[in-house]
């Protein structure tokens, strides 16, 4: 435990002596408000001099040092003014107890404030540095938000930019939070060299891409740099920032800075760097439905081998006799029906020239089944309506689809562990071998986000590849999981006949 005074003061670098010689009292007293045993009152003309001191070190920073001090306990604190500030500082350092070394781990390595007339930026130490930066940048987009718009890009190495797994989870929420704010993303994706590093970020930042409201760049980077850096910016308002050797010796600082003037700076390098990058992403949805069918078509056409990840049914397990009853069934008649069977036999039919490796989601099946009515996400997105089936009818199509799998050369299934489930979320993806990588969401209105950059698809063939391989045997051996899906499906059928 540590008294607040004892924080302001290493904060500020306010020595015991200079207190006392700015309240003209003994340094004793300084001593005792300092490590707790007397405490400060709010009323009490000492605490009012130390406020107007503090306020008066940080006016010049836009009182961003303060503001980091105490966003812990007082979330509103960036977009109070002035006199609102000096309140909060005033609460917060007669509030009675001490502060824990917990509640100080978020800016107790704030160190060496640089202020002149060209800089303004605090520098943070390390990789728990690094953190508390990302976390302050993160928690002040979200406080001046809804309007604010993020750019990032860093060369470093995932891990080094995010740490722990439970920063990236904390990180990636705060996140999507700002975008369901109502904030916007922009994001350069870089390639170090490692495609598992590549496709691993890539589909840590997936559930975000599929918002729509991010806008999602890709760059190499070249092998001949020597540096590693990031720079992330809040536009108009914040920039962090750090360059570090690509094998870092000692630990570097990362930097977060205000000042208007360099955080405009940043604003112009970050525009360069979108400018060489190309765009990751095209993006599909009903409205373009056309277009995508036409692009999935020319991309059938090459006979490459495919890996699935589909947590709904893909249609291409479903005979086509099986595909006219589901779409008949969701009310799809006439020219309308004879259009979207075209269409689905077409891809049927092109698909089938390829090898289809599906990883197969047992527990997700049961939950599915249990359901009154069951989504195929690839139906309909190509027949531009929802297309929902009974689960009878979805225990049907599983049956066809298992036997497919039994009887065809070019359909394989990979029953999927845990770990593997934990990694892919709730998002179906196919990719095919030097052609395309394709990402479609399952829940609401179909979106799908195709990727056709050649670094990107390799990255996540080879990440799918191994992940194939690296199952045990038995789960890929075609009786056994023809055995297991059956089971499955025999024990569902017993509970609702």
């Amino acid at each position: 435990m540590t008294s607040r005074l004892k924080v302001l003061m290493e904060n500020f670098s306010i020595s015991g002596k200079d207190l006392s010689a700015l309240l003209h009292v003994d340094s004793s007293l300084v001593s005792k408000w300092r490590s707790g045993s007397r405490t400060l009152r709010p009323n009490s003309a000492y605490t009012s001099q130390i406020i107007r001191h503090v306020m008066a070190l940080d006016r010049s920073n836009q009182f961003a040092k303060i503001r980091l001090m105490l966003s812990s306990e007082y979330l509103n604190i960036f977009k109070c003014s002035e006199s609102e500030i000096a309140i909060f500082l005033k609460d917060w350092l007669t509030a009675p107890g001490e502060v824990t070394v917990e509640a100080r781990d978020y800016f107790d390595e704030i160190k060496n404030l640089k202020n002149t007339s060209r800089l303004t930026a605090y520098s943070l130490t390390g990789v728990s540095g690094r953190q508390q930066a990302l976390l302050f940048f993160l928690k002040y987009a979200q406080y001046i938000s809804p309007g604010a718009e993020l750019w990032l890009y860093s060369t470093e190495s995932a891990r080094q930019v995010n740490g722990s797994a439970a920063f990236v989870e904390e990180r990636n929420m705060r996140l999507m939070n700002l975008l369901s704010d109502g904030n916007r993303i922009r994001v350069i994706h870089t390639f170090s060299g490692f495609y598992e590093a590549l496709a691993s970020t890539l589909l840590t930042w997936m559930p975000m891409h599929m918002t729509g409201r991010t806008a999602a760049y890709f760059i190499p980077r070249y092998k001949d740099e020597q540096l590693a850096y990031t720079y992330f910016l809040i536009k108009d308002h914040l920039a962090l920032f750090n360059w570090a050797p690509i094998e870092p010796r000692q630990e570097l600082n990362t930097y977060l800075a205000h000042e208007p003037g360099l955080v405009k700076k940043f604003e112009l390098v970050l525009e360069s760097h979108f400018a060489e990058s190309t765009i990751l992403f095209d993006r599909y949805d009903y409205g373009t439905r056309d277009a995508a069918i036409n692009e999935l078509v020319s991309v059938l056409e090459h006979n490459m081998n495919e890996f699935h990840w589909c947590t709904s049914l893909p249609f291409q397990c479903i005979t086509e006799e099986g595909l006219r009853g589901v779409l008949e069934e969701n009310g799809i008649t006439g020219d309308e029906l004879e259009r979207d069977m075209e269409n689905l036999m077409l891809l049927k039919e092109l698909g089938s020239r390829s090898q289809h490796c599906y990883f197969v989601d047992l527990d997700g099946m049961r939950d599915s089944l249990s359901r009154e009515r069951i989504g195929i996400c690839e139906l309909s997105f190509i027949c531009g309506r929802e297309i929902t089936v009974t689960s009878g009818r979805f225990r049907q199509l599983l049956r066809a689809a298992n036997n497919l799998n039994a009887e065809s050369e070019n359909v394989k299934f990979c029953l999927a562990s845990t770990d593997l489930l934990k990694k892919l979320g709730h998002t179906d993806i196919v990719v095919k071998e030097n052609t395309r990588v394709a990402f479609s969401t399952i829940e609401g209105e179909p979106t799908a986000l195709v990727a056709k950059e050649i670094t990107v698809v390799t990255a996540f063939y080879r990440y799918f590849e191994e992940l194939w391989n690296s199952t045990p045997y038995i789960c890929r051996n075609k009786e056994y999981v023809v055995k297991r899906i059956q089971k499955a499906l025999d024990e569902e059928e017993k509970k609702d006949p």
